[in-house]
């Protein structure tokens, strides 16, 4: 009556194609060739879209960081590090659906390798006795646990509605094709678990192991008060359904959202192994155009990042501008570039519409203007926060620097006042606008020592403009001589030092900045020293990480380092003064460009009388630290939009009832300064550098 199958006698093992008739059988075989043939092609679309950005692919360059990359695809690729890290509903859920698919797959191969490899080369079965009841046992796990997924997943998209998943407008969500494709996965593993139980129940006394299908075998009493032939018509149908919707979920996949499980991973691997640096134009003095004006201009990887963006919103969620009501959402930019991109994509249906090398697409909408606007780029503090966050290896900055960089240079249209700042760089060597003899009137009556070209420095002291020109920041620059004096280091400033003009660089002026960048390695290659100290964690990021873009390589290293080192060898011994609550404000080109977040702790631990009730971290702190809002140039630039960012970072040290928010950054300083005005708690809440509370306690 029913199609059997073949078991070794007396050996529990898997009843393949049970009910099934050969008909059937070839047909769901003829089925999944030609949905793995429409897969392909949609997998080829994807991979010719990406080839649209301009460079070739490197194998050199790859192979380079190949022991790296493998580490990104397996940590972040495969086993999800960072969606998992968040130990939040939404983190366990995709844990649960990704790995509990992944099994499922893995069982279905099995199945297979099972029935046409075991049984027709080797005349056995693979899935029988002890190996198939474990993988039994496994799949209902599995199922169960993507079954449960798949419900919270839902609840989340279509009942909680966090805001990073909300679409081009407030309120609006990116339904797309997730609701169609979680909906079929939800059925699938249903009708799948449906399948399971009417088979059992078919079975019941044949096949006695069933109890190890802990889900199927108790959903069989269900069907076992029914006739056989009821059962066995039921399963035939539900087999022809399921097989279905699968064939067409392979077939369909390419071609829905749901191809960022193929795309993500691969973006992964070939994630940047140092995102801290900014890449540089190369031959700048031959170009016409400078930065992104049109879609080509993009390179291959960033096109990758469009294609790969899952549109989960992490990166929103924790972008200062973003959180704050700007403009700027970054994802927004990448899921706005992958609509975009979509005119690039080559026909679904070849023979329609020859395939040319950009899919015949026009660029009908302009980057600049139409699809992104100025103020979304500009808002960018380039925090580093939504690089960090993003669970596929995304480069969001360097795509927003790459438009800035257009607007710009190409357009001459930098953001106001901006404009003033950088003629200060280029004229006067800082963006002050103060004379360039003037750098080091402030520091006279201390008396440090100018480097000499003949004679060698533990230190070389670079002061940086806020620390030279600004006030406030010159009074950690006084610190920060005094400590390194009190341990006796033979250190000197170079009297040519200059703006480094990081911000004008991150503002999409790539032109000044490099103008100033050979001016500097020139000078700092003419000293010698043991190595660079610097008390700006935009010149240390930019001396360590980008100079050497342009021949500067230098041994540096921060003062908080520098201090925490001379605590350590006790070359200094600073006192246990602080009897207040303090809180740190983590800088973000210390701290997520650089990994730099325990030496400035040490020094507070070493200063405080109770570190375990006086030191305290603010809720957002280390790699999940808001940003003080005026990295990426924002220091130069007017904050109207929204709330400001400094302030709600002072509310953070409020909440945690800090006397005293200490910082290792000059521009962090100033936002801070200005955020603790703003907001009422001037006389409240001290604001302290590292060096200076250091320098107190000697």
């Amino acid at each position: 009556m029913f199609h059997e199958t073949f078991c070794p006698p007396d050996v529990v093992c898997r009843p393949t194609f049970w009910n099934i008739p050969d008909w059937l059988q070839i047909s769901i075989y003829l089925g999944g060739l030609i949905a793995v043939l429409i897969f392909a092609y949609g997998a080829y679309r994807h991979v010719r879209l990406w080839r649209v950005g301009k460079g070739e692919f490197n194998f050199k360059s790859v192979s380079a960081h190949l022991g790296a990359r493998a580490r990104n695809l397996l940590t972040f690729g495969i086993l999800t590090k960072k969606v998992v890290g968040e130990n939040q509903p939404a983190g366990i859920m995709h844990a649960n659906l990704m790995w509990g698919m992944l099994i499922l797959f893995m069982g279905t191969v099995l199945a297979t390798l099972d029935w046409e490899v075991w049984r027709l080369i080797f005349h056995t079965r693979l899935l029988q006795g002890t190996f198939y009841f474990i993988y039994k046992f496994v799949l209902d796990i599995a199922g169960l646990l993507a079954l449960i997924a798949l419900c919270v997943a839902l609840y989340i998209r279509y009942v909680n509605k966090p805001r990073r998943l909300w679409g081009y407008e407030d309120g609006k969500l990116h339904f797309d094709d997730d609701l169609f494709v979680t909906s079929s996965f939800f059925v699938l593993v249903v009708t799948g678990f449906l399948l399971e139980s009417l088979r059992i129940a078919a079975r019941a006394r044949i096949d006695w192991w069933s109890y190890v299908s802990i889900v199927g075998n108790t959903l069989s009493y269900v069907w076992r008060p029914l006739p056989l032939e009821t059962i066995a018509t039921l399963h035939l149908g539900m087999w022809v359904f399921h097989g279905g919707l699968t064939l067409i979920l392979i077939a369909y996949v390419p071609f829905s959202k749901w191809f960022h499980v193929f795309a993500s991973s691969t973006n992964t691997f070939f994630k940047k192994p140092a995102p801290n640096a900014i890449e540089p134009i190369r031959d700048i003095e031959d170009l016409e155009t400078f930065g992104v004006g049109k879609f080509q201009e993009f390179s291959w990887k960033q096109v990758m990042d469009f294609d790969a963006c899952t549109r989960c919103g992490r990166c929103q969620a924790v972008c200062p501008a973003s959180t704050t009501h700007k403009a700027l959402s970054p994802k927004m930019i990448e899921v706005k570039l992958q609509d975009y991109s979509k005119q690039y994509l080559i026909p679904v249906l070849p023979f329609f519409k020859a395939a040319s090398a950009n899919g015949g697409a026009t660029e009908a909408k302009a980057i600049h203007g139409d699809i992104i606007t100025a103020q979304e780029l500009w808002d960018c503090t380039t925090c580093m926060a939504c690089v960090n966050i993003c669970p596929v290896g995304i480069d969001q900055l360097s795509t927003i620097i790459d438009l800035r960089r257009y607007l710009t240079l190409t357009n001459g249209e930098p953001q106001a006042p901006s404009d003033k700042a950088m003629n200060s760089m280029e004229r006067q060597g800082n963006p002050y606008g103060l004379p360039k003899a003037s750098r080091w009137d402030g520091l006279k009556d201390l008396e440090v020592e100018f480097a000499q070209p003949d004679v060698e420095y533990d230190v070389l002291y670079w002061v940086g403009c806020a620390g030279a020109y600004d006030a406030r920041n010159q009074k950690v620059t006084r610190a920060m001589i005094q400590i390194m004096r009190n341990a006796k280091l033979k250190f000197a400033i170079m009297r040519a030092e200059r703006c480094n003009c990081e911000s004008a660089r991150r503002l999409g002026n790539e032109y000044l900045y490099q103008m100033a960048t050979m001016e500097n390695v020139e000078n700092l290659s003419a000293l010698k020293f043991k190595r660079i100290m610097t008390q700006c964690p935009h010149c240390f990021n930019t001396i360590k990480n980008e100079y050497p873009q342009f021949e500067g390589n230098y041994p540096i290293i921060h003062h908080t380092q520098l201090i925490a080192e001379l605590i350590g060898n006790r070359f200094i011994n600073p006192k246990q003064t602080i009897t207040e609550t303090i809180t740190y404000h983590d800088s973000c080109y210390l701290g997520r460009y650089n990994n730099i977040y325990d030496p400035q702790r040490e020094i507070l631990s070493a200063l405080v009388t109770s570190p375990q009730t006086n030191l305290v971290e603010m809720a957002r702190s280390r790699d999940n630290g808001l940003c003080c809002g005026g990295g990426g140039g924002r220091m130069w630039l007017e904050e109207n939009t929204g709330e400001r960012i400094n302030n709600l970072r002072v509310q953070d040290a409020m909440d945690v009832q800090a006397k005293t928010l200490a910082s290792a950054c000059p521009f962090c300083m100033t936002m801070l300064e200005d955020g603790a005005k703003a907001q009422g708690v001037d006389e409240q809440l001290a604001r302290k550098d590292i060096a200076e509370l250091v320098a107190d306690a000697l």
